[in-house]
């Protein structure tokens, strides 16, 4: 079954930054986000958080999915600089890090600490509002 949108997609042919996408499997998410809650689903058969979202449980394929606050601590698990804009306006270089959840899940996202992430270091989350209304979240160091 095709995976359609919450909204209609805009139209652009513009390189600049696009708003996230309200998928339907993204909007708890995404609403959280907009809260300062680092939102993550959940198998309520298994018990185990999971990312990316999506209608089924990718350990146990359970369909009985909710979502959770989660804490939002976890480690660096790999980063990458990026040197080149991707998209017209991006302020390079910038890094990208993924982070292992405590709960489990890893999720890739934007790196908000001066200096060079540290694999294993320890993080926590924040929210930047990217457009109006549109928060997304990000990590940095708890040293921070």
């Amino acid at each position: 079954m095709p995976v359609t949108p919450a909204i209609a997609l805009p139209v652009s042919m513009e390189r600049t930054r696009p708003l996230p996408i309200r998928w339907t499997e993204d909007i708890e998410h995404l609403d959280g986000a907009t809260r300062g809650e680092l939102q993550i689903p959940r198998c309520t058969s298994c018990g185990r958080e999971f990312w990316p979202a999506g209608p089924v449980c990718p350990f146990d394929f359970s369909a009985d999915v909710d979502w959770v606050t989660d804490s939002g601590d976890g480690v660096v698990n790999s980063w990458v600089r990026v040197h080149r804009p991707y998209f017209d306006g991006d302020d390079v270089p910038y890094v990208v890090v993924q982070v292992e959840l405590t709960s489990g899940p890893r999720l890739t996202t934007s790196w908000t600490g001066t200096d060079t992430p540290i694999i294993g270091e320890p993080v926590s989350v924040s929210f930047r509002e990217v457009g109006p209304g549109v928060w997304l979240p990000e990590f940095g160091s708890l040293q921070a």
